[in-house]
């Protein structure tokens, strides 16, 4: 399930550049103990952890090895999400103020079909570094 989603910026933007506007990012920057899990798109952060650029041999790549692991299931959210509204998978032909409400409304559906559990899309397993370096959304 989507627990925060933030449309307000229509057209073609940077994911860092809605992380550094974001409230969740407001909410926990100063929070102790609270984390999440970025990809290279995005800066380190007392609250978001990305992976090394460079990685030496060792804890570096192993932390990135288990970074990548746990991003697998954040891509997986969304290609369930893509799977069951495929308007989402291609290029919405609507006017720009209304493909907010479709992707909002999308995304409220899909929590209402996970919480009455609804069957999820089988997925082809996607390596999430392929999406990589694409970070507009």
């Amino acid at each position: 399930m989507f627990t925060s989603v933030d449309v307000s910026w229509p057209g073609s933007v940077h994911d860092s550049r809605i992380w550094r506007n974001s409230q969740t990012r407001s909410q926990l920057i100063n929070k102790a103990n609270v984390v999440l899990l970025g990809d290279d798109g995005y800066g380190i952060e007392p609250c978001l952890m990305t992976p090394f650029r460079n990685p030496t041999p060792g804890a570096e790549i192993n932390y990135n090895k288990l970074l990548k692991q746990k991003r697998v299931i954040v891509e997986r959210c969304f290609g369930h999400l893509k799977r069951r509204f495929p308007i989402l998978q291609y290029v919405c032909r609507v006017k720009l103020e209304n493909v907010q409400k479709i992707i909002f409304a999308c995304i409220v559906l899909h929590n209402v079909a996970k919480s009455l559990g609804g069957p999820d899309f089988e997925l082809v397993e996607q390596d999430p570094d392929e999406d990589e370096g694409n970070h507009e959304k």
